[in-house]
């Protein structure tokens, strides 16, 4: 037998007119209440009214309490919710030491803060330092359990809404910096050695210190390359505050930040604390007064400059950073340097022709330097900026110039008192001339002086008269002579000498005993030659 026979259908059957059959149409609401009167009505609609009259419609303001109780069984669960996942979570965005750890786990972050830490370096830069720091066990720098513990502990979970909104509002920051609160005191382990850690970096502040005065000054504002004084050579000059940085370097090294920028308060004060506009100012003022560039000569050969480079050694600053040229240090440049170029009396050595080395001081030849016409023209050209060659004055000059203590005559007459032989050399160092001489008796006390010397005007037929004899009132001597070519004054030269005896020229020890007043005699006919070709101006050198 069917199952269906003996048991109700879920869909039990309507008997009666088929409701598909057009002419029942008509008849569905008597089959509907049928129906209702068999177990309700369930397909009657909602307002429609009670048969019996007895039955109350459902009230319309149970919907909305219904509705507010799910919603706030929802908004506790999700806010516990969100309580538990913060208690145990960080909020997006944190980080610890520089570290990201936004949503991770404790465990999690602190595997990512040691992971971060084993690489990690710190370099410390500022106007031209630069130093870096890389730790040699990296477990010293941070613990890492105990930070992320800690910074879990203080994620306020309670307000967990409000800290991430805050978190999503925020921009996402590109900074190394933590977000966890930094104390005046560095968070590091027990196991950092600080005092290693301060030996090196104090070591690097110490080296960079070394030679900078800590000042805006002339000398360290100039920059040789470039010629001009900038305000980057000057601040090459400053120094570092001992113990200045240490502080920040170690509240760096705490939060893993791997660079720390100096600031101005890290080094000592400079140019009392000035503007870098202000310092920029007094550099291009000193540069007005550097314009001249001067290529200094003597007789035609460069012996110095006055450039930009040696004007920056004149320049000085005051309180106002106002520059100004020292005219003080500029002359006693200027007299330094006279000093290196004058030769008059200077030892001076050569190597004659033919082969005999001379040294030879005193006299009256060679350069010396006019050093108030120096400075007078030095001056003007560094007021005026003038550009090009100065020719140095000098109040006498030789034939050439190389440097002190070497030959600067061009033709010259040798002297020879220990041969007692007089030789002409032209300008190529060719003998031209020589003849045997008598000099000086120095045992009379008349020794013919040594030195260097430059011949006076020459003359023919003239007298030569001694010094008068308080005794006589009578001259010591009055002597005639053809050829008259003096060099020390009118008082000592070369002449000829006919009362000498042609022997005696050719006896060099013939002036002990027959010697002169001081002059060199020379045979007639010798004294004519020589007479032919010299002339005044050249140089005489008188030696042993």
């Amino acid at each position: 037998m069917n199952s269906y026979q003996n048991n109700k259908s879920p869909f039990e059957t309507i008997t009666g007119p088929n409701p598909l059959d057009p002419a029942s149409r008509d008849r569905l609401p008597d089959i509907a209440r049928a129906a209702d009167k068999k177990g309700g009505n369930h397909f009657a609609p909602k307002d429609s009214a009670s048969q019996d009259g007895n039955e109350k419609p459902r009230s319309k303001k149970s919907a909305p309490k219904v509705a507010l109780a799910i919603g706030i069984t929802l908004l506790a669960a999700g806010y516990g919710a969100g309580a538990y996942v913060f208690a145990n979570r960080y909020y997006p965005g944190t980080q610890i030491a520089g570290v990201d750890v936004s949503w991770l786990q404790q465990a999690d972050a602190a595997s990512r803060l040691q992971k971060a830490a084993m690489s990690y370096s710190l370099t410390i830069t500022g106007n031209d330092f630069s130093w870096t720091y890389r730790p040699v066990n990296a477990t010293s720098l941070i613990d890492a359990d105990r930070r992320t513990r800690e910074m879990l502990e203080h994620s306020e979970s309670l307000i967990w809404p409000v800290k991430l909104f805050e978190s999503l509002s925020s921009p996402t920051s590109s900074s190394s910096k933590s977000t966890q609160p930094v104390s005046e005191t560095p968070d590091l382990p027990d196991s950092f050695d600080e005092g290693d850690f301060k030996s090196k970096l104090q070591e690097a502040v110490d080296s960079y210190n070394q030679g900078r005065s800590g000042v805006f000054d002339a000398a360290s504002a100039y920059d040789a390359s470039l010629g001009t004084f900038t305000l980057e050579q000057a601040k090459k000059n400053v120094k570092i505050k001992d113990d200045g940085i240490y502080q920040d370097a170690l509240r760096a090294i705490a939060m893993l930040d791997t660079d720390l920028e100096l600031t101005q308060d890290d080094f000592e004060q400079f140019a009392t604390g000035a503007t870098g506009e202000q310092l920029s100012q007094a550099c291009a003022q000193a540069n007005e007064l550097i314009g001249a560039d001067l290529a200094l000569k003597l007789g035609g050969t460069d012996v110095g400059s006055l450039d930009g480079s040696t004007l920056s050694q004149f320049i000085t600053f005051d309180d106002a950073l106002a520059p100004a040229l020292d005219s003080a240090k500029l002359e006693e440049w200027i007299r330094t340097l006279a000093s290196t170029l004058d030769t008059v009396g200077t030892l001076r050595t050569y190597t004659r022709p033919d082969g005999k080395t001379v040294q030879i001081d005193g006299g009256t030849y060679g350069w010396n330097v006019d050093e108030d016409q120096l400075v007078s023209s030095i001056q003007d050209a560094v007021a005026n900026k003038i550009a090009g060659d100065l020719e140095i004055p000098c109040t006498s000059s030789g034939a050439v110039f190389t440097k002190q203590g070497e030959k600067d005559w061009a033709e010259y007459v040798d002297i020879d008192l220990t041969e007692q032989h007089a030789r002409y050399y032209d300008a190529s160092g060719t003998l031209q001339w020589e003849s045997g001489c008598i000099t000086g008796n120095p045992n009379k006390g008349n020794a013919t002086p040594t030195g260097v010397y430059r011949m006076n005007q020459c003359g023919t037929n003239i007298t030569l008269r001694g010094a008068i004899d308080p005794e006589t009132g009578e001259r010591e001597y009055e002597t005639p002579v053809k050829y008259w070519m003096p060099f020390i004054g009118g008082a000592v030269g070369l002449h000829d000498a006919d009362w000498q005896s042609s022997a005696s020229f050719s006896n060099p020890s013939a002036y002990t005993y027959v010697g002169s007043h001081g002059c060199v005699n020379l045979p007639p006919d010798k004294a004519g030659e020589l007479y032919s070709l010299v002339k005044q101006g050249i140089c005489v050198i008188v030696h042993w």
